[in-house]
């Protein structure tokens, strides 16, 4: 008999069916039935793009005449290269690009909107070039990019949690 109004802290739920998922025969977990497909479909999308990249990187070496053994180590840096980079310069050239892409302009177009606020083309270019820049052009980049300067900053120098760890 219930004494409480209150849901009870252990519960079943029978109209929830979840479907076990496997890797290499082992159980791994339990996943909802409107979502395994799905997931699983990326899971293994991930194991071919990661040995086709393997293969890849092995006849690059193989054709240099360079250490199979490095496939690993050249593996982890084209993929760190591919990301997109969270802090520095590169992370600033990166939302340069999106905003260009945004207002749907070309490279000439983007220099000349830039230069308005203050930002030169050799500038502009410098920063796409991951050179460092001076904070006098802090200002016209927040404005550029429609994001506060202190938020700028964090992505320029990494956040302070970033620089603790």
């Amino acid at each position: 008999m219930l004494l409480r109004n209150e849901p009870l802290d252990w519960q079943v739920e029978t109209n929830n069916p979840y479907i076990p998922v496997y890797h290499q025969g082992d159980l791994v977990g339990f996943f909802k039935a409107e979502y395994a497909s799905e997931v699983i479909k990326f899971l293994n999308e991930e194991e071919v793009l990661k040995k086709a990249l393997k293969m890849a990187c092995t006849d690059l070496i193989k054709k240099i005449g360079g250490d199979t053994s490095k496939v690993n180590y050249l593996m982890e840096k084209y993929v760190k290269t591919s990301e997109r980079p969270k802090h520095g310069t590169r992370a600033i050239a990166v939302l340069l690009n999106d905003r260009q892409k945004e207002l749907d302009l070309n490279n000439q177009e983007f220099a000349k909107f830039c230069d308005t606020f203050k930002l030169s083309p050799t500038e502009l270019n410098n920063i796409y070039a991951g050179e460092a820049f001076d904070d006098s052009l802090l200002v016209p980049l927040s404005r550029i990019l429609g994001m506060a300067k202190e938020r700028l900053l964090e992505v320029r120098d990494g956040s302070e949690e970033q620089s603790n760890t």
